[in-house]
């Protein structure tokens, strides 16, 4: 029997649902009916709210755009490797809970190439920057040279962890100590160089 919820209560348990079945199957295999029954709700509730599966994936995504960055934490008290090392842990503890959303965030699929998917992914890969770029040159306006420089950081972590998560590529410790050298290095000695180049 289901159970009578308020509107904003149901929207969010469907997508609860989602995200679960996002998560752990590939796009084509997501039926918006086991979705339905996830959340213990109709099919034509599911279709009110989202239209059909494009906008119950892209929900989902604003969902994860919204949520996601706060994955990598800017109140650790750690030395710098050591509060790299652990926001590097806590990113591929993210990517294997939710393996089939994140090989779609990586372009994988019939989404992959949808111009709303593609903007809220470009948006994640800014928040993400964001906070990485905080935790170490503080609260004051970043650079441009900076956001560029931890965008290409990102995007290449990104691909280290598809490779991972797939088969393709090291163990996860190996991607773990990539991601780890790939940010110190960026901030070491890429952004310097950037900001060397940009004064000339």
């Amino acid at each position: 029997m289901r159970r009578r919820l308020k509107p904003d209560d149901r929207r969010r348990e469907i997508l609860r649902a989602a995200r679960r079945a996002f998560a752990t199957r590939p796009y084509d295999q997501v039926q918006i009916d086991a979705v339905a029954r996830d959340a213990g709700a109709s099919r034509a509730l599911v279709n009110h709210y989202f239209g059909d599966k494009r906008g119950l994936f892209l929900a989902v995504a604003r969902q994860m755009v919204e949520r996601v960055p706060s994955v990598v934490r800017t109140d650790l008290e750690l030395e710098v490797e050591q509060m790299v090392a652990a926001n590097a842990d806590a990113w591929l503890d993210f990517v294997e809970a939710g393996r089939e959303t994140f090989m779609l965030f990586g372009g994988a699929g019939p989404i992959g190439g949808d111009p709303e998917f593609w903007a809220l992914k470009d948006e994640l890969r800014d928040r993400f920057a964001e906070r990485m770029l905080v935790n170490h040159l503080g609260d004051a306006e970043i650079p441009a040279e900076a956001r560029f420089a931890m965008r290409a950081a990102i995007a290449a972590m990104e691909q280290a962890a598809q490779d991972w998560i797939t088969g393709r590529g090291g163990t996860r410790a190996q991607t773990h100590t990539l991601m780890v050298e790939i940010i110190l290095a960026t901030i070491r000695q890429v952004l310097p160089a950037l900001r060397r180049d940009s004064s000339t």
